[in-house]
């Protein structure tokens, strides 16, 4: 960039006159030009004066040069102009050097937000490149996931037509479809949903994503998944219109009640309950089987083969009872009731466990779990037991509560559960984690590193010096450096094994996932090249005193 500008900028009156020992001395006329007027700006504000940058001079530029020429120059009588090559413009010259030349050293980028062009810096670009990215991605896996839950209640009743549950439930499916084909799944525009919010979700979630492919899709994935939402409901309120005129209306015997209740309930906790269809469907299935096992007055209000929403189901299915007890039967858990779960869990777990971990990693990792295919089948089965429990409560006509339902799912999951998988690997990983950890530091990332160091330090103690060292002396500062970072290094590895696992991982896994966070770690990694450089120099100096 040329410092300089080609011809007077500020005020067009001018109040000076030439210098009278100077022969032929004159002023240029001002005029103004856009370059000249910006370069002025750019120089103004590298003086400290809050200009924005354009080419127009206006009031406020002239006022602002006024106020430089009399701060700066101790103008008396500032004449609001810069000339090229004179005192004004020689005046804030160096701090213009001196800015261009500081951002000639940044790395910046050229974007546009709002339709406006904008210049960044690096660190400003990957910071927007990262949230933006985590946006979208967050809003590719919540389309997704509404779109995968969608497929699965479809497949359900696809394979309850199929008399895959039994002939039953394939006769309330045909039911239900001769009297309202429009219950029939919208698969087309289902399974179109999920390819491009799949697709989103390839596309986002590359290392450097190309964003004009993102933005095309996102468009388009957007668009599909709005259709498929609307086309979902339909199909949804279709399945609670039919499904409460046949439970309404018809004359059933007592199984088949409970199939249409079930199916009935599905629709009804979709759009009334905001709940997934997969969830709806495993509360409302959990729901009746917990009024199968009754025996009370719900069992001999069905007895009568009469089946109502405002009779015997709706009695059933109150929020709490859903909420809490169906919905851990399904094997779906609640935040509330997970976190509960978790704390109970991590308190039985912890003081029986070989080696250390903190109660907030303990409990980190039993939330993990819970919601893992593992620990939803154990909840499951540990609600056979509870369902037993609560039994005596649901006979008398009252729901439990959710405390009632933690208390007893509790009781069952933590007395075996250091038999559990979970519980062992967890136990291993504490227990191996020290030796495990600090071998790790010795023999795989303090060589590494030391490896990396090598053009530098040959550089300050020569390649023979180097080389003696490393033959001789690097087992001894390796062990120094991985004794000294053993401790807080080890216990965050563990925190951060935790959070990466899922609860299903056995005990090698989980030191696996320990030592992937010790390496990328880069504060460890800065400690341990500082002490390196430290040991370094210390044998060094000692090799050369010897000598």
């Amino acid at each position: 960039m040329a410092l300089k500008i080609t011809a007077p900028v500020g005020e067009k009156k001018r109040i000076t006159q030439p210098d009278p020992k100077k022969k032929n001395a004159k002023f240029k006329p001002v005029q103004n030009k856009p370059a000249d007027v910006e370069m002025v700006r750019l120089m103004l504000k590298a003086n400290g004066y809050a200009v924005a940058i354009h080419g127009k001079c206006d009031a406020g530029l002239i006022k602002t040069i006024r106020d430089f020429q009399k701060k700066k120059l101790g103008f008396k009588k500032p004449d609001g102009i810069v000339d090229p090559g004179m005192r004004t413009w020689n005046a804030g010259l160096p701090k213009l050097a001196a800015q261009v030349a500081a951002d000639s050293k940044v790395e910046v980028y050229e974007v546009y937000e709002g339709g406006k062009k904008k210049l960044v810096t690096k660190k400003e670009y990957e910071a927007g490149v990262k949230a933006l990215q985590k946006e979208i991605l967050s809003k590719a896996n919540k389309m997704h996931s509404e779109a995968e839950s969608w497929v699965s209640i479809c497949n359900d009743i696809e394979k309850t037509r199929q008399a895959q549950d039994g002939l039953l439930d394939a006769l309330v499916e045909f039911a239900v479809s001769s009297v309202n084909d429009k219950t029939d799944p919208p698969w087309t525009d289902i399974l179109n949903a999920r390819s491009e919010a799949s697709l989103l979700k390839a596309f986002a979630g590359k290392s450097s994503p190309d964003w004009n492919k993102v933005h095309k899709q996102d468009l388009k994935a957007t668009k599909t998944y709005n259709k498929a939402v609307k086309t979902f409901k339909k199909f949804i309120q279709a399945r609670i219109g039919t499904a409460s005129s046949i439970v309404s209306n018809l004359e059933i015997v007592r199984d088949t009640s409970f199939s249409v209740v079930e199916a009935y309930m599905t629709a009804r906790l979709v759009v009334t309950k905001g709940m997934t269809p997969a969830k709806a469907n495993a509360v409302a299935a959990a729901s009746t089987e917990a009024l199968k096992s009754g025996a009370g007055q719900f069992g001999e209000y069905l007895a009568g083969n009469n089946v109502t929403w405002d009779g015997a189901a709706k009695k059933v299915f109150i929020d709490s009872f859903i909420a809490g007890l169906a919905g851990a039967a399904g094997g779906k858990l609640g935040d509330a009731l997970s976190k509960g779960l978790a704390t109970k869990l991590a308190a039985a777990v912890l003081p029986k466990l070989s080696g250390n971990l903190s109660k907030k990693a303990a409990e980190t990792f039993f939330k993990r779990f819970l919601t893992s295919k593992a620990g939803q089948a154990m909840v499951t089965n540990a609600l056979k037991e509870t369902i037993g429990l609560m039994k005596p409560l649901i006979e008398k006509g009252r729901a439990p509560n959710l405390k009632e339902i933690k208390e007893a799912v509790a009781k069952t999951l933590t007395a075996g559960i250091m038999s559990h998988a979970s519980a062992k690997a967890l136990d291993g990983f504490t227990k191996k984690l020290p030796g495990a950890g600090e071998a790790f530091l010795r023999k795989t990332m303090a060589p590494k590193i030391m490896d990396s160091m090598r053009k530098d330090l040959v550089k300050i103690y020569g390649a023979d010096t180097f080389d003696t060292l490393a033959t001789k002396h690097a087992g001894e500062i390796y062990l120094k450096v991985a004794e000294s970072l053993t401790g807080k290094a080890i216990e965050k590895a563990a925190v951060d094994a935790v959070n990466a696992s899922d609860g299903s991982q056995n005990a090698g896994q989980m030191q696996k996932l320990a030592n992937d966070a010790m390496r990328k770690d880069a504060e460890l990694r800065k400690k341990m090249q500082d002490m390196i450089r430290t040991e370094f120099a210390r044998k060094a100096k000692a090799m050369k005193k010897a000598a």
